[in-house]
């Protein structure tokens, strides 16, 4: 009867030690189970890694080219900003030269003005002679006349002829002093602008 109850007692320990058994495989099954899923799971984290990384290495080339195009860009800046600072420089020596144009211009154009003034002095100098001459021609008719004929009805009218010449005579020379004093000043004048476009020449 003892034996008979210590093989009951060792069989119920072997069933609960099968049974333990049973229960740890189940929890290694679940482990394992539970491993290959993380395994997996580390697999197609590595997969998209893989995926992630490609296209950062693909991102990384576009960002090159881009970096060499905006390099090549740069270079194409500072050249049209080089050939710009020429440009303008050259722009600048043609302004020089147009002001250096200009004033000469208009050098040129204050010294006409001044031949022209001269002219005009010239000119009114030639008219106020011709009256001075045609004055003294008058006087000179008149005592013709006054001496040929004598004295008579007609010597009033060669009388008015004297005093016409006499007249027209003294109008000229009065005027011709005015404009001989400015044609002095004027050719003191363009003497001077003939001296300074000899020392600029």
């Amino acid at each position: 009867m003892t034996r008979r109850s210590d093989e009951a007692q060792v069989l119920r320990v072997l069933i609960k030690l099968a049974e333990e058994e049973n229960r740890l495989t189940e929890d290694l099954l679940g482990m394992i189970s539970s491993t290959n899923e993380m395994a997996k799971n580390r697999t197609e984290s590595a997969e998209l890694r893989t995926v992630l990384s490609k296209d950062r290495t693909e991102l990384v080339r576009e960002q090159t080219k881009f970096s060499a195009r905006s390099t090549e860009l740069a270079e194409t800046r500072t050249n049209l900003s080089e050939q710009r600072t020429e440009l303008a420089s050259t722009r600048t020596g043609f302004s020089e030269k147009r002001t250096a144009l200009a004033e000469e211009r208009n050098s040129m154009a204050g010294s006409r003005t001044l031949l022209s003034t001269y002219r005009s002095v010239l000119a009114k100098g030639r008219t106020e002679l011709a009256f001075i001459r045609t004055g003294l021609a008058s006087i000179a008719l008149g005592i013709v006349l006054i001496r040929y004929f004598g004295l008579g009805l007609w010597t009033i009218l060669d009388g008015g002829l004297v005093v016409l010449g006499v007249v027209t005579t003294l109008f000229g020379l009065k005027e011709y002093l005015v404009t001989r004093r400015y044609e002095r000043i004027l050719s003191g004048r363009l003497s001077r602008l003939l001296s300074d476009a000899e020392s600029f020449l």
